[in-house]
């Protein structure tokens, strides 16, 4: 069904895989559209996914194009920071090897229907940006291995969709959702107001200097609305406001 607002990365892609499910489908896969893929990409993931199993493909930058944007990844829950492995290298046989990781990007992914009515679909609440992340937690919650596929193949845009502002305030409130999530109150006060200090003192360094706000704006942004409990889509007062 054609959509004629802006829903954010989880809800989109929910629409879509929901639409899949209710048609038949026995697999999804989510791709970015900044991408473009090799002609037998999808075929290799299904060939090469073990069963019951959450996959992604190797994924070059669009320029250069033997360069690596992604060759699997680390999670660290505790912080809900992740790690693309390969990140910039020109592509070779150590980033060739089938292999299970802790963290795939959302960017590509193919979830079979099995798991998704297992664990359920992304979180609309983050909107856009970590929604992989929170996902890869749930999926290792539940016993769910995430595989590597380096022959199956894609080049990436990135940053294509979005940047600036914009994803650091969406990056820096998600990522504090999520480390908070479980946690005391006092701990979601001390580490928002940890990172509020900080977002603030490096947007006002920005104010002084005569630049726009935008990183530092984001990120001060990002803080405040995790203590007002604000989820979804950033206020248009605040993006009109952060430029």
């Amino acid at each position: 069904m054609p959509q004629t607002q802006n829903l954010g990365f989880a809800a989109a892609n929910n629409l879509g895989v929901r639409q899949a499910l209710t048609d038949g489908a026995d697999a999804v896969l989510l791709l970015n559209n900044d991408t473009v893929c090799a002609p037998d990409m999808l075929e290799r993931l299904l060939q090469e996914t073990p069963p019951g199993a959450v996959s992604c493909p190797k994924m070059l930058f669009m320029d250069p194009p033997d360069e690596i944007w992604f060759a699997g990844g680390t999670l660290d829950r505790c912080t809900a920071a992740v790690t693309h492995e390969g990140g910039h290298s020109k592509d070779g046989p150590v980033y060739s090897e089938k292999k299970q990781v802790s963290f795939i990007t959302f960017c590509c992914v193919l979830l079979p229907r099995a798991v998704v009515e297992r664990v359920g679909y992304l979180d609309e609440d983050l909107f856009m940006y970590c929604e992989d992340v929170d996902y890869c937690i749930r999926l290792a919650d539940a016993g769910v291995p995430l595989w590597y596929i380096p022959q199956a193949r894609l080049w990436h845009k990135a940053g294509g969709t979005a940047g600036g502002m914009l994803s650091v305030y969406y990056i820096t409130r998600n990522t504090l959702y999520l480390r908070c999530r479980g946690r005391s109150k006092v701990y979601c006060w001390a580490l928002g107001l940890k990172e509020l200090v900080l977002g603030g003192a490096s947007c006002a360094a920005a104010a002084l200097l005569g630049h726009r706000r935008g990183r530092s704006y984001g990120r001060w942004r990002g803080a405040v609305d995790f203590l007002r409990g604000r989820t979804g889509r950033m206020a248009a007062a605040a993006r009109k406001d952060g430029g």
